[in-house]
């Protein structure tokens, strides 16, 4: 009797741990987290918002990206244009640029290569010293170059050089008072040789009190062939020896 008692509290006791454990399973089941979460109606929309504005950035990326490329394609374009325009006027310039260099150097058969029309500036009267001393003052400044069509063009150019209506006026007056010394001497004007008469005129290309004088002329260029040559007419003149026709005037 003794022994069934006791069995029938064993029984009990594997019973309550029984219990216990199913109880506890049935915590660590209500404590598991639900697979799907629900999620809140704010929470999604801001989602497709943030979607909707990266669209859009992409969109307005895409609207900057287009017209900047046209931008930068014309202007490529243009400078293409322009590189083209400037080498196509550069070559009445680079013949002008040529012609002032040797007439600056004295290297007047050279010059010449750049001249078109009856100019002659290769002379047996002019040493070569003499040549030099004419433009060892000169320098220009090309303002611009205007072809007025293929086989023509202006030049507007600013040259500074000696002024010659100085050097022809004291020319001038130093033979007239040789002459005049010759003949007061009882001296013959024969006496005189040409070498002479030279030799007062180049003296004043060497006077370095002689003053420079500027002189804004528009050149005329003609194409022949395939080069530029400078029109050798009284523009031309007038600008590489200003004041020299106007003084040669009023003493003839």
């Amino acid at each position: 009797m003794e022994e069934k008692k006791n069995d029938l509290k064993e029984d009990k006791k594997v019973d309550k741990k029984q219990d216990v454990k199913k109880e506890a399973k049935d915590n660590e089941v209500k404590k598991e987290e639900p697979k799907f979460k629900k999620v809140d109606k704010k929470e999604v929309k801001k989602i497709e918002n943030k979607k909707e504005n990266k669209k859009e950035g992409k969109e307005e990326a895409k609207k900057t990206w287009i017209p900047t490329v046209i931008t930068v394609v014309i202007v490529l374009l243009v400078a293409a244009l322009l590189t083209v325009m400037i080498v196509t006027s550069s070559a009445p310039k680079k013949s002008l640029d040529a012609l002032l260099t040797n007439l600056k150097a004295g290297d007047f058969e050279k010059a010449q290569q750049y001249l078109s029309g009856d100019m002659s500036l290769t002379t047996d009267d002019l040493d070569q010293e003499t040549q030099k001393l004419l433009f060892d003052k000169l320098n220009w400044k090309i303002n611009k170059v205007t072809e007025t069509d293929e086989n023509n063009a202006t030049i507007e150019v600013e040259i500074t050089t000696k002024n010659f209506q100085t050097i022809v006026n004291n020319y001038m007056q130093k033979a007239l008072e040789a002459v005049r010394g010759a003949i007061t001497g009882g001296n013959s004007t024969e006496s005189f040789s040409s070498q002479d008469f030279e030799n007062y005129f180049i003296e004043e290309l060497k006077n370095e009190q002689i003053e420079t004088t500027t002189v804004t002329s528009t050149v005329n260029a003609v194409k022949e062939g395939k080069d530029w040559k400078i029109v050798s007419d009284d523009t031309l003149v007038k600008a590489l020896l200003p004041g020299l026709e106007e003084t040669v005037d009023s003493l003839s």
